[in-house]
């Protein structure tokens, strides 16, 4: 018989295939134990294979069966009853009699004693003979005679019971088989604990290298997993929560058969018509970690390890793999059988890496003064690798955890996994320099080029007697720069060629001496542009940027500051300066006059006939004269001359034409 089958993927989800053996003549009634909440998900994925047939369809109770407003509080249950149940039909059965009618709910009151008061509850039963008095303390049963209320009672009894364990219905059919005995499997899928991969990567000097994975499974369900053969699958499949086992019945919209208001006018716009990562990494050499010059108890260390290192790893029965479509399964080769609420490693491969080197990884990011020991991976195994913990043995020895990213075949990864104590990188990042390389005058715009620069650098110094290679990487500072690098040592400075791109910067390889001393210089540079208009011309407003000029190429001493041209423009602003001044001066000349005959007007009013206020009259006149001759003659004048000299000046930017560049860089437009 065809085992049963569990296939778990790494995003949280179980296929199930359960096997059923089916006998001619009579039905084979089969009940599937599936959680509430998990019901709309065995609905969407229900099948049944075999040489068999339905006799019944599948059935199931609504996921949203328990439904309803009714609590009934354990702490208080006949007064819970009573209270919100008002109006139902009720038969209390009490010392002295029955009673039966409506209740209509819970009445307290105090009874009078030989003490303190007593407070006495009661339920209230709206009987034949009218409203009859039943103290709690009395009843001795009460039954609810609604079946519709029965129902409630129940509903509401185990959302209680949900509270304690999420409560469990069942997907019920029934299969029979027509000429002989038959096989029928059934499949459905249901939410789970996502499975996880751990791997052990041992390094010997002695062997190849060795990469073990292992599938951790956990069974979170209430029923246990017996001879269940296991595939695990390291894949994203789309899932998600529908309503399929809840009973609704849609609210349906209102129609008006009458509308409320009649059509208007309908306008139609006018027609709108159109048209129409991988990293590069270069073969490089393995150094490995020499044992020369190391103290004699770091031998004997590696001497107590040596015979471990040495061994092979017990034998795992491995799982059998396979690529389906983006997927990969390992499907273990025998049953096992994982109790309810537990959990088991299953061993799914065993192999031999070949291409593993030990190094050492630098980013500022990560740790600003350390690099990390690392594996340079690539992953050669006929399969994709999902992601998941890796632990790290070199000669035996615990070296370290990482994290094992999910790769393709072929695909390699840096695995960083233990910090490097005995080298130390100083990262200094220098001010970044902006310098003006190319300006152009044309149309009314002033176009800039300017270079931005910043350089970094790290110095790196290996205290070990070990020789290690470095793979150092740099996060650019400035956006998609041009680059340059350079290692200097012993005095010496020589390029340094770029090893990979990454996201967001450069990869460095290099080796690294024992007790040795290098700097890596890292240089970025990049060209911005910017435009600035010069002249800006509105039917309500004109705007000449000629201040901009002078302060950032005159003042500034910058190439284009002794260009005739632009001396030409400054010559016209400082006339028409002159003439502002003196428009200025006019109307301050005719505010001071006016003020003058202000103080005249009140003097004559106080005065008489005399020669001072006959004094005070003609100056008051004189005044007016004066106001008049500037409002009237010079003002005017001024004006136009002002005018002119802003035309003279605007059109004067407007043609200005100048252009300077540095190692023929062109300024862009």
């Amino acid at each position: 018989m065809t085992e049963n089958h569990v296939i778990i993927y790494s995003n949280g989800i179980a296929d199930f295939q359960r096997c059923y053996a089916v006998g001619v003549g009579a039905t084979q009634q089969i009940s599937i134990p599936v959680r509430q909440d998990h019901l709309a998900d065995v609905l969407a994925s229900f099948n049944v294979f075999g040489n068999v047939k339905l006799a019944s369809p599948p059935t199931f109770r609504p996921s949203n069966e328990l439904e309803g407003n009714l609590s009934i509080s354990p702490a208080n249950v006949l007064e819970s009853l009573a209270r919100d149940l008002s109006g139902t039909q009720v038969r209390v059965e009490r010392v002295g009699g029955t009673v039966e009618g409506t209740l209509v709910g819970l009445h307290q009151e105090q009874e009078a004693n030989t003490g303190e008061p007593v407070e006495v509850k009661s339920v209230i039963v709206l009987a034949a003979d009218g409203l009859r008095r039943c103290p709690l303390r009395e009843i001795q049963s009460l039954q609810f005679l609604d079946e519709d209320v029965q129902q409630e009672i129940s509903k509401g009894l185990q959302r209680n019971y949900q509270r304690i364990k999420p409560n469990s219905t069942f997907v019920e059919l029934e299969l029979s088989a027509a000429e002989e005995s038959a096989e029928a499997i059934v499949q459905y899928t249901i939410p789970a604990a996502a499975w996880k991969i751990s791997y052990r990567l041992r390094m010997a000097e002695e062997r190849a290298a060795e990469l073990q994975g292992f599938a951790i499974v956990d069974n979170n369900t209430d029923e246990d997993w017996t001879d269940f053969r296991v595939s695990v699958v390291t894949g994203e499949p789309i899932t998600f929560t529908t309503d399929l086992a809840e009973s609704k019945s849609p609210a349906r919209k209102h129609v008006n058969l009458v509308a409320d208001t009649a059509l208007g006018a309908v306008e139609l716009a006018a027609h709108e018509f159109g048209e129409g990562a991988g990293i590069d990494d270069d073969t490089s050499t393995l150094f490995h970690a020499s044992i020369e010059g190391q103290p004699p108890q770091k031998l004997m260390a590696r001497s107590r390890l040596s015979s471990l290192a040495s061994r092979s790893t017990a034998e795992t029965p491995s799982a059998d793999v396979r690529e389906v479509g983006d997927f990969s399964v390992f499907e273990s080769q025998s049953t096992v059988t994982i109790p309810a609420q537990r959990s088991t490693v299953i061993p799914v491969f065993n192999l031999e890496v070949a291409e593993v080197k030990r190094v050492l990884h630098y980013k500022e990011a990560n740790h600003p003064e350390r690099p990390y020991r690392s594996i340079d991976f690539t992953n050669t195994a006929t399969f994709s690798l999902a992601r998941g913990v890796c632990t790290v043995f070199e000669e035996g020895a615990y070296a370290g955890s990482c994290i094992m990213p999910a790769l393709k075949t072929d695909e390699s990864r840096l695995l960083p996994h233990a910090l490097e104590t005995g080298v130390t990188v100083r990262h200094e990042p220098r001010e970044q320099r902006g310098k003006v390389v190319a300006l152009r005058l044309s149309e009314g715009f002033c176009y800039t080029s300017t270079r931005q620069r910043r350089k970094t650098h790290y110095h790196i110094t290996n205290n070990r007697d070990q020789q290690f290679q470095l793979y150092l990487d740099h996060v650019f500072n400035l956006r998609e720069p041009e680059t340059e690098a350079t290692l200097r040592r012993d005095g010496n400075e020589e390029p340094l060629a770029v090893h990979a791109k990454i996201s967001g910067g450069l990869r460095f390889m290099l080796e690294l001496p024992p007790k040795s001393t290098l700097t890596i210089t890292v240089t970025e540079q990049r060209i911005d542009s910017t435009q600035v208009q010069i002249v800006s011309v509105s039917k309500t407003h004109e705007n000449l940027q000629i201040g901009w000029i002078e302060d950032n190429l005159v003042k500034a001493n910058g190439p284009l500051a002794s260009d005739p041209a632009v001396l030409s423009c400054l010559r016209i602003q400082r006339e028409l300066e002159s003439q502002k001044r003196e428009i200025s001066n006019a109307v301050q000349e005719t505010e001071r006059l006016a003020e003058r005959q202000e103080r005249l007007r009140q003097n004559i009013k106080t005065g008489g006939q005399d020669e001072l206020t006959n004094r005070w009259r003609k100056e008051l006149d004189e005044a007016e004269q004066a106001i008049r001759s500037i409002e009237e003659e010079q003002l005017p004048g001024l004006r136009t001359a002002e005018q002119a000299l802003r035309s003279r000046l605007r059109e004067a930017l407007q043609s200005l034409s100048a252009e300077w560049s540095d190692a023929g860089i062109s300024p862009s437009q």
